[in-house]
């Protein structure tokens, strides 16, 4: 949460919040650099009495300043746009928290597991009855979430337009009567996490806080499930048919998703391993540099031969070279004056090469740059993160399935 005197944003607690707090670092350096850059040049400019009559122009000045600032838009549009998509992004889920904005309050229902549907509301707690936790933050029902699961939470409004909105995780979305927003949750550790509603909405607007409290996969699947065990033993229902069904579906469910998960995961993992680790490079090799590896070799090794010869015998070595030389370059003036159509399909043929050459290179080059900065975050977090992701996704249908088994 936000603390008195705070310069920055929050400290993330999701992969996403983690990189919005890496952009925002990232831009302010770009922006403190480029204001202080023309701060310097106007306390010149202005405490300068030097006026040149005779200097028109420079065009060489003129392309830096305008190259310069386009390489910087570049540089700070394109990790917003990855995180812009980012944030509409949603993989997967395996349960969905449906979040329901009304005058002054919030609704959490859970209708994921065992057919039935637990809902419950959230006030603001008053300082009368505070006793600990923050004021106009703390509520009397916190909405429960896993750490490190990829949940859903859908986001709608009974009333007016609200907006659900929690800082740390860069999360913000409006609730809108009538439709249904979508966003992802994904906690990367337990705690518990504040935020407020985000739009007007009222005179007690103020007084609508959210508070959002991750617990670990084993405490938030049985506490839903003991949840909604009670609201089914309270419907009364004489038969355990629904028992069956239920096991069945999630059976089917975590077939299907595990099958779908490991073969797309599969899938990419061929893909890219054979794109970046064969494709890409011998493609290059082949396309850019097999001729003038050719070349090269066979240019090196007769010139190998040519200086041990050279060694034996300098006069004859030298003449034999100088020879050389001069009737290369009498081919060349015989080839392009007898056959001037096929010399100039070979120069353009040359020239076109070079010039795919260097342009996969600067690709290369480009996507491995547009990639350092786009993401603020390393490889090996994203792997313990995904590999955490799929340890938790796991032991929450192992528990869900092993409840569903002993009813």
């Amino acid at each position: 949460m936000s603390l008195w005197s705070q310069m920055g944003l929050q400290e993330g607690t999701s992969v996403l919040g983690i990189e919005v707090q890496g952009l925002y670092d990232y831009s302010m350096f770009i922006i403190v650099l480029v204001f202080s850059f023309v701060a310097y040049f106007m306390v010149k400019i202005v405490g300068s009495k030097l006026i040149g009559r005779i200097y028109s122009d420079n065009q060489l000045l003129e392309i830096l300043w305008t190259v310069l600032p386009f390489g910087f838009l570049l540089a700070l549009g394109l990790p917003s746009i990855k995180l812009l998509y980012l944030m509409d992004e949603i993989d997967l889920p395996e349960a969905s928290i449906k979040v329901v904005g009304h005058q002054w309050y919030w609704t959490y229902e859970y209708s994921d597991v065992r057919g039935s549907s637990y809902k419950f509301d959230s006030y603001m707690v008053p300082d009368s009855f505070m006793e600990g936790g923050y004021r106009l933050l703390e509520v009397d029902n916190r909405c429960a979430v896993p750490s490190l699961l990829c949940m859903r939470g859908l986001i709608t409004s009974d009333d007016v337009i609200h907006s659900w909105a929690i800082p740390s995780s860069s999360i913000k979305v409006d609730g809108v009567p009538g439709r249904i927003n979508q966003v992802k949750l994904c906690f990367l550790r337990p705690g518990v996490f504040y935020g407020q509603c985000s739009e007007l909405c009222g005179v007690n607007h103020s007084f609508m806080p959210i508070c959002v409290e991750s617990v670990s996969v084993e405490i938030y699947t049985n506490w839903i499930i003991e949840n909604h065990n009670e609201v089914l033993s309270s419907m009364n229902k004489g038969d355990d048919s629904w028992t069956w069904w239920g096991l069945l579906a999630a059976a089917v469910k975590a077939v299907g998703k595990s099958i779908y998960w490991l073969g797309s995961m599969y899938a990419m993992f061929l893909y890219y391993l054979f794109y970046y680790s064969f494709y890409v490079p011998g493609k290059f090799v082949v396309l850019s540099s097999w001729g003038f590896a050719q070349w090269f070799v066979a240019s090196s090794f007769a010139f190998a031969k040519w200086c041990v010869w050279f060694m034996d015998s300098p006069v004859e070595a030298f003449v034999y070279g100088v020879g050389y030389v001069v009737g290369s370059v009498w081919s060349v003036i015989v080839f392009v004056v007898t056959s001037p159509v096929k010399a100039t399909f070979w120069f353009i043929s040359s020239i076109y090469k070079g010039v795919l050459s260097f342009g996969m290179f600067s690709y290369s080059v480009f996507e491995a740059v547009a990639h350092s900065l786009t993401s603020f975050t390393d490889d090996g977090f994203h792997g313990f993160v995904m590999e955490q992701l799929n340890w938790n996704t796991k032991k929450f249908l192992w528990i869900i399935a092993d409840r569903y088994k002993n009813g």
